[in-house]
């Protein structure tokens, strides 16, 4: 009886041992497959405190660190020795997480080149502005979208309303491309999923159409409709009380 006790107790110390065995066996191939996976990370000087624009690259003790951060997330142009900064002064406020780049130091007087990945082509202006649901056409609209900009006021001139101080909606802007949407009080988005919340759109606009935007956005109410890819400019007359179901 003692016998057959021992054995089952062999046994069951066998099976345990076995178990862990397996259990290390594949927790150190997990830890090779994610190591091949691509999540691999290298060193780069990091913010940790606001740089304000100005500040000498010989001067950023305590403002900056050295730490892993993901490969992808190292700019090509990343700082990779404090000694390249020599002369130069930051072209404009870096926050904390920035990895630094040359391309965001210069000397003194340079304009900054450095648009923090907004890609705004030339002759235009990158402005932002704030769409509440459901004017955000419930969060679909990307970067790189384009959209129809209709602006509703309750005072237009008779020529659109046809009445004197009659209320019309009409549209401001076609086919206006997207630099950035972002949620508010958010960081910029990772993948464009739907917004749960108002948004901020960065748009490109000719200096004048700046100007209507900004008018618009000031003293009148903003819509945005996101347009079909290859649709050419959009043109209407507008809608009034008066028109609305002619």
């Amino acid at each position: 009886m003692q016998s057959r006790s021992t054995t089952i107790i062999g046994a069951g110390v066998a099976v345990a041992l076995l178990g862990a065995l397996m259990v290390f066996v594949y927790a150190h191939n997990l830890r090779g497959s994610a190591g091949a996976s691509g999540g691999s990370s290298v060193g780069a000087y990091v913010v940790t405190a606001p740089i304000t624009a100005g500040t000498a690259g010989t001067g950023l003790t305590g403002l900056i660190k050295v730490t892993s951060v993901p490969t992808a997330a190292r700019p090509a142009d990343a700082v990779g020795a404090l000694s390249q900064l020599s002369g130069l002064v930051s072209l404009r406020r870096l926050e904390p997480g920035e990895v630094l780049s040359t391309s965001q130091f210069g000397t003194a007087g340079t304009p900054s080149t450095d648009t923090s990945g907004l890609a705004i082509p030339a002759g235009m202006n990158a402005i932002t502005v704030n769409v509440p649901i459901p004017q955000d056409v419930a969060g679909y609209v990307s970067p790189g979208d384009k959209v129809n900009m209709y602006m509703t006021s309750k005072d237009i001139p008779n020529e659109v309303a046809g009445s004197p101080g009659g209320a019309a909606a009409r549209l401001l802007l076609s086919n206006v491309t997207v630099l950035s949407t972002v949620v508010e009080g958010t960081p910029a988005a990772v993948t464009p999923v739907p917004a749960t919340g108002p948004e901020y759109f960065t748009l490109a606009l000719s200096p004048t159409d700046t100007e209507k935007v900004i008018y618009a956005e000031t003293f009148e109410q903003v819509w945005f409709a996101l347009v079909h890819p290859g649709d050419p400019n959009a043109v209407t007359s507008g809608q009034a009380a008066t028109t609305l179901f002619k």
